[in-house]
């Protein structure tokens, strides 16, 4: 409990991003209502969006391409989804003048899986085994 406090009192880990509306965005556009158990925070979405990405790189080109949830057009459109929360979150950071290391390190994390994602797709739709170093 006592290094849960001791974090989040941090100044990297206290930035205002968090308790704005858009903090949650499934509730900021919409899509579910506030309070609804699918109303969580942005991090959340994240942590779902990176262990899709992990368990996809994983699985191989052969499951990807006879599972629609992990084929090339699947990750490119879950891809841009997160790409796009990354520059919409980015741009609000900019218009408060917020310097948030951990949001700014997921947008550059978001934005190497978004290129990868668009790189694989273009190289045949994930039925090619592109290697991308």
């Amino acid at each position: 409990h006592f290094w849960f406090v001791h974090l989040t009192s941090h100044p990297f880990l206290r930035s205002a991003v968090f308790s704005l509306p858009e903090g949650k965005m499934m509730s900021f556009f919409g899509l579910v209502p506030e309070g609804h158990p699918l109303d969580v925070p942005n991090g959340v979405l994240g942590v779902i969006f990176y262990v899709y990405t992990f368990i996809r790189h994983f699985l191989g080109t052969k499951t990807r391409r006879t599972t629609v949830l992990f084929d090339g057009v699947a990750n490119m459109i879950i891809a841009s989804l997160a790409m796009g929360s990354s520059l919409f979150l980015g741009r609000k950071l900019w218009v408060i003048k917020e310097l948030c290391v951990v949001c700014l390190s997921t947008h550059v994390i978001n934005s190497t899986i978004w290129i990868r994602s668009f790189m694989e797709t273009a190289a045949g739709n994930g039925k090619k085994s592109v290697k991308i170093q």
